[in-house]
């Protein structure tokens, strides 16, 4: 498929609080021209013309972060979904059959939500959710804070993670920012909730999140998103010392 002709995925890894241990990718869409440019993932998407188009994009992501997952048995893979598959009544049932197709376990996959694809259609998401935690997908609501009514209906979502938002991170160096973050962490841990911190960039930010509780940490203090043989590297000369 032409659209998909110079597509490749990167990963971001995610770590510990202290920094110090990787435990984890998201995927992430590029663009990769012939003299070996990098774009953003609209060099792709961008050229969407329909949903058949939509759908080979999206699945080809799965499908491709799967088959990679299989070199990382020890890394949790983090796979962002569209609100226009995830709403698909069949994508519960399609999801499973491409991991047992590919051979990944379920339990190494996670799921990123955005709150639009959830709230889209609120009863279906949790009966999907629900399908897939059994299954033993781990489910993540993806840039929390960025929404309205996040803390409205969080206690009834079937979710494992709260990915909090670089936005909410670029403003812990102020007061009320960081009364937030904490606030928001507490809450998710009361939950039961895993809490992953993205576009952590100074080693404050990471201090900070680390006393607050957040679990994982994710940003460019740790690593951009890089191709699949940068972890393979990551994964053969030990994490952090290759950083």
């Amino acid at each position: 498929m032409h659209l998909l002709s110079n597509a490749h995925l990167y990963y971001q890894p995610q770590v510990t609080s202290d920094g110090k241990t990787l435990v984890g990718v998201e995927c992430l869409v590029r663009s990769v021209d012939a003299a070996g440019r990098v774009s953003g993932p609209q060099a792709i998407l961008g050229k969407i013309e329909d949903d058949v188009q939509a759908d080979a994009v999206d699945w080809w992501v799965i499908r491709q972060a799967c088959t990679d997952g299989l070199r990382w048995p020890m890394l949790t893979i983090a796979i962002n979904i569209t609100a226009r598959q995830f709403q698909s009544p069949d994508f519960a049932g399609q999801f499973l059959a491409l991991l047992a197709e590919v051979g990944v376990p379920a339990g190494q996959i996670e799921l990123e939500l955005l709150e639009n694809g959830i709230i889209e259609n609120f009863e279906r998401a949790i009966a999907t959710m629900n399908v897939l935690r059994q299954g033993g997908i781990q489910i993540a609501l993806d840039d929390f804070g960025t929404g309205y009514s996040s803390l409205a209906y969080l206690q009834k979502l079937p979710i494992d993670k709260l990915k909090l938002d670089k936005s909410l991170i670029d403003g812990t160096g102020e007061l009320k920012a960081a009364a937030i973050v904490q606030a928001v962490t507490a809450l998710s841990r009361a939950l039961g909730l895993k809490v992953v911190a993205e576009g952590v960039e100074t080693v404050a930010q990471q201090q900070f999140l680390r006393v607050a509780g957040c679990h994982l940490l994710q940003g460019y203090l740790y690593s951009p998103a890089v191709p699949a043989a940068e972890i393979d590297a990551f994964i053969r000369d030990g994490w952090p010392s290759s950083r």
